[in-house]
């Protein structure tokens, strides 16, 4: 596997904005989540705070599957290495094959965050 974590970081909540949320982003390489926060925080500093926010993640080709595997298709750490049904195999490999005729020496997804809401919102809300 290429080195991917399964991270969370503190952001806005998407209601008030104020208060920090330990928020999912998902399974990332060290360097994509660094990005990733870059660009969320741009989106933040702007004010397009939404409940979801996307984001884009540059992956080599040999990251794509993993990254593909990992966030769209559900697959665990473990699964990586030899419980790949073929189907998925095929999808990812014809997802990564787009990408790369293009002439793109890296493959370029669309990555959601969903933001949380804070605890005092939430109590708010009820």
């Amino acid at each position: 596997m290429n080195n991917f974590q399964y991270y969370f970081h503190p952001l806005p909540c998407f209601n008030c904005q104020k208060t920090k949320v330990d928020t999912d982003l998902g399974w990332l390489t060290a360097a994509m989540k660094e990005d990733v926060l870059a660009q969320v925080a741009d989106i933040v500093a702007q004010g397009n705070v939404e409940p979801d926010i996307a984001v884009n993640v540059t992956c080599s080709k040999e990251e794509a599957r993993d990254y593909l595997l990992l966030n769209f298709f559900g697959y665990g750490e473990d699964e990586l290495a030899e419980q790949v049904e073929a189907e998925d195999e095929k999808e990812v490999a014809d997802e990564i094959a787009e990408q790369l005729a293009q002439g793109n020496e890296k493959a370029v997804f669309e990555h959601e965050i969903a933001l949380q809401i804070c605890p005092s919102c939430d109590a708010d809300n009820q």
